[in-house]
């Protein structure tokens, strides 16, 4: 029988029936059924108060839409219950009813009881950090199981995540309510109390992450001083990650901690008294340092900056210059002896074994202990920063022998010549032959010996041609050197009658042929007959003369990556600019490896593919020379030019992993002082200061608009490459400095950004992006500029900004200065060369080590970090003391012009040339040229 009556036949669903219609809340068989079928209220029981008030405001939340066909009415007294709960009785008894209400902004019967206000109480969670939350996320967490379960809120680490699920979830599930996380609690980076007096600042929240996590747990101890120097070093690298919501770092170290723990020893030099500490906590370093000693406390230093800040990286110091005192030559006694500074001296005497091998009151003694220095000292001892002044020059006198005058020997061979048994037993210096042999074997093993004198006597060959061209002949018509060696040869006088034409004759035949390998320092040396020097006042007739041969052309080839739009391509640029200057014959050949592209055609018209010139300047990166020997280039290193290594470098420190790459040149020079005291601790190769020179092509169209920038604003810049790290360019500082100066909406200046090679994901790069964001006055220009492009830019800016953390030069900030441009820049580094308070606004810093990641090599480095608040300083003085900033501008700008102009570098150029020719075998053919 069909069921065809009128009767509402869903009204059972609306039925109050479950527990019992006399219960509170009691549920209608539709949300009866619902509890049942559904999954997710399986959870709920009908025979419970509080499940079925929390069914009903999840009916109100989200039910009532997903189900419009059926509404569920309360009942009066329903209603009245709610009403005559206060609110915090409703919170306690009801908490999930409570949260789904927090869910949607529907109109509730709970609107009218302003629980907003209740649930936005702050409730202690952690005591001890005085931390709080609202009661509305107390109660979420303590009515959901897996929030409860995820975040203890007695403990720091429960109560931030318990902080970040709320901002990434918890506050878009709660629309009725709105609460933001205080940015800071101080009671968190308070220090803990110290009870053993050691001063060492340590927060209240690192104790409680360390007490709460067992693997901090286990590897820190925080009763011992250096567990907590330990436990703030992991903060440092890792912890400040995993907790970013803490912003801290330690305080820069100060006060008692730096003070000596005994009073300071005459030679000035002091352990620190946080050092002290850690060593009475490590029994390898007790047994490694003794602090009473010279060496004991130089040792203790020295581990300090090799390995001691990369343990301890919370504590940020590098230690101070040591006093002047200890780097004061001492003259020997012996008029014959070298000078020594007094630390060396001070090692010695507390160094039996080296004391033994270096006696002081010898020559050679004292000449062992510098080059022992140069070769290991150093490097042992990294806290004494010295750079080893140049030998005396009188040492370099070239002395003729008592019986035989040739060759003549550099006065320092005589000296250690009369010092050594073994090389009288040797060498007999009455013997031209052997004074030659002793001459190779200088050359071959002494300079290894003795690294600390620089001299080769590869131009032996060149002053005995010389000297033939320049001495009356004599009566055998033979080379001055030639005779001298058939005199001493009864082999040579049984075999050839130089008395006789056939005689000499055949004498200059063997010593063409087979010469060279007995004499191998004269293998280019070669005799042929021809008429005498035409440039005496009466011509000679013609005789045998002394030749060198198989040398390379006078001139320079310049090796590096000279078509790129690049500082290393503007410095193989620059070179051949300044040896046109000179006249010097120039040719520049691109490095046989990958490297920029070559965009700059200013100089194609020099380019060659094969050396042709006696010397070779490199101007590559010193971890490019490595690459040029493994990547084709090899044949430019092993080829017979005097090479000369012009190698920017950023760091204090020459890396170890560079091995010997200084001994691929012969020479190093050095675009700053900063960058010569590195390259002159090597002890192996010479170092010249060779200072770069800065040109500047005059502005071509300077207006603001081509960049798209205003023109009635004094504009500074910030101009960099990212290829060359921003963590060294530290533009940020740069940024933070200008907002700090001029604040939020100070008019009339702006900043500039111009960067190019930036990568998206640089974390540098996006805090630079996120802190410029919506201020107008900030401007970025990344594309990429042509060199004329690039001035025409600076040119229309005002100032420019360098806070960078160390620069070998500083090229951009001396273009600026070359442009009559004030510059605000970073007191350290390779720029204070021509940067000082009449020159530029400086801004001083903290010398802090670099940390993994930081650098290329950085293991063991420091550098400056600039202080934002100087630099911002400057940038207001700058702008209020116009007369201050166009003086500063003028006496930079003529520094550049007196000391880095072409014309000022050519001379500095002209005269190192010269001298590489007058010792090299080129030197005969550049006189050859000149005459």
């Amino acid at each position: 029988m069909s069921n065809l009556g009128t009767k509402n036949k869903t009204a059972w669903l609306a039925e109050y029936r479950h527990p019992s219609p006399g219960e509170l809340f009691c549920l209608p068989s539709a949300i009866y059924f619902l509890m049942k079928f559904r999954a997710d209220l399986a959870r709920f029981n009908s025979k419970s108060l509080n499940d079925r008030i929390a069914l009903y405001f999840w009916w109100e939340m989200t039910a009532r839409e997903t189900y419009p066909d059926f509404d569920w009415v309360l009942r009066r007294e329903d209603v009245d219950y709610l009403r005559q709960l206060d609110n915090e009785t409703l919170i306690a008894r009801h908490p999930e009813a409570v949260s789904y209400w927090l869910g949607s902004t529907a109109p509730s019967v709970l609107d009218t009881k302003h629980l907003p206000e209740t649930l936005l109480e702050p409730q202690t969670v952690l005591e001890e950090a005085g931390l709080q939350l609202p009661r509305l996320i107390t109660m979420i967490v303590a009515s959901r199981g897996d929030l409860s379960q995820a975040f203890d809120l007695g403990t720091l680490s429960g109560f931030l995540n318990c902080l970040n699920w709320w901002e990434a979830h918890g506050q878009d599930a709660c629309p009725r309510v709105t609460w933001r996380a205080p940015a800071a609690w101080p009671k968190l980076t308070e220090p803990m109390r110290d009870t053993q007096g050691r001063a060492l600042p340590f927060p209240r929240f690192l104790a409680l992450i360390a007490a709460e996590r067992p693997d901090l747990k286990s590897a820190f101890d925080l009763t011992t001083f250096i567990g907590q120097l330990a436990c703030l070093s992991w903060w440092e690298e890792h912890g400040h990650r995993e907790y970013a919501r803490i912003k801290w770092s330690p305080a820069p170290i100060g006060g008692a901690m730096l003070e000596p723990v005994e009073p300071v020893s005459d030679d000035g030099l002091h352990v620190p008294r946080f050092i002290s500490l850690i060593i009475d906590e490590r029994p390898d370093l007790q047994s490694s340092f003794n602090l009473r000693s010279f060496t004991g406390r130089l040792s203790c230093l020295s581990w300090w900056l090799e390995h001691g800040q990369l343990q301890y990286r919370a504590i940020k110091w590098v230690p101070p210059t040591a006093p002047r005192t200890l780097t004061e030559m001492e003259e020997s006694e012996d008029p014959h002896g070298l000078p020594l500074p007094l630390f060396l001296r001070l090692i010695l005497d507390e160094r039996p074994d080296l004391l033994a091998v270096c006696p002081l009151d010898t020559f050679i003694g004292r000449l062992k202990a510098r080059s022992w220095w140069l070769e290991h000292g150093q490097f042992e001892y990294r806290a004494i920063r010295w750079v080893a002044p140049p030998v005396p020059a009188d040492l370099f006198a070239m002395q003729a022998g008592e019986r035989c005058a040739l060759p003549l020997l550099p006065r320092f061979l005589n000296l250690i010549w009369k010092d050594r048994a073994d090389l009288h037993a040797a060498f007999n210096l009455d013997n031209f032959g052997a004074r030659v042999s002793y001459e190779s074997w200088w050359d071959e093993h002494g300079q290894d010996e003795y690294p600390a004198i620089k001299w080769s006597a590869a131009g032996l060959a060149v002053a005995l041609a010389r000297m033939d061209d320049e001495e009356e002949p004599g009566t055998s018509q033979l080379p001055r050197f030639l005779e001298l060696i058939a005199s001493e040869r009864p082999d040579l006088q049984a075999s050839f009658d130089v008395a006789t034409e056939a005689g000499r004759a055949q004498l200059v035949e063997w010593w063409n042929s087979f010469g060279g390998r007995e004499y191998p320092l004269l293998d280019c040396l070669k005799v042929h007959w021809a008429q005498g020097n035409a440039a005496r006042d009466a011509p000679e007739p013609p005789r045998y003369h002394a030749r060198v041969e198989g040398v390379c052309e006078f001139g320079v080839n310049v090796i590096g990556f000279p078509q790129g739009v690049l500082g290393l391509g503007e410095d193989a640029r620059m070179a051949v600019r300044v040896f046109q200057i000179n006249a010097t014959p120039v040719a520049l050949v691109n490095a046989p490896m990958s490297g920029p592209a070559k965009l700059d055609h200013s100089v194609d018209h020099l380019l060659s593919d094969e050396l042709k010139y006696g010397i070779s300047l490199i101007c590559l990166p010193a971890p490019e020379m490595v690459r040029l020997a493994l990547e084709g280039g090899r044949k430019l290193i092993e080829a017979p030019t005097h090479k000369i290594g012009a190698w920017p470098w950023e760091l204090p420190h020459w890396p170890s992993a560079f091995g010997k790459v200084h001994q691929m040149v012969d020479e190093i020079w050095a675009q700053s002082r900063f960058v010569q005291s590195v390259y002159s601790r090597l002890g192996d190769t010479p170092v010249y200061h060779m200072p770069m020179a800065v040109e500047v092509p005059a502005p071509v169209d300077a207006r603001r608009e081509r960049f798209g920038l205003p023109s009635n604003e004094f504009l500074f810049y910030l101009m960099f490459d990212g290829n060359s790290w921003l963590s060294r360019k530290n533009p940020l500082a740069g940024v933070q400095a200008f907002r700090q100066a001029f604040g939020n909406g100070s008019s009339g200046v702006g900043l500039v950004i111009k960067a190019m090679n930036v990568r998206d994901d640089d974390p540098v790069w996006r805090a630079v992006r996120d802190l410029t964001a919506g201020d107008s006055r900030i401007h970025i220009v990344s594309e990429r500029l042509s060199r004329q492009d690039s001035i025409d830019f600076m040119a229309c800016c005002d100032a420019y900004i360098s806070l960078h953390r160390s620069e070998g030069f500083g090229r951009v900030i001396a273009e600026a200065m070359a442009l009559g441009q004030p510059v605000v820049a970073t007191n350290f580094s390779g720029n204070v060369d021509f940067c000082e308070p009449d020159t530029a606004f400086l801004v001083d810093g903290e010398l802090v080590p670099l940390r993994p990641g930081d650098y290329l090599f950085s293991e063991g480095q420091y550098w400056c970090d600039p202080d934002v608040s100087i630099a911002a300083e400057q940038l207001k003085r700058m702008i209020e003391d116009v007369a201050l900033r166009e003086r500063i501008a003028r006496a930079g700008k003529a520094r550049i012009e007196r000391d880095y102009s072409v014309e000022a570098v050519a001379r500095a150029y002209a005269r190192r040339i010269a001298d590489i020719a007058d010792i090299a075998d080129i030197a005969d053919i550049a006189g050859a040229r000149s005459e």
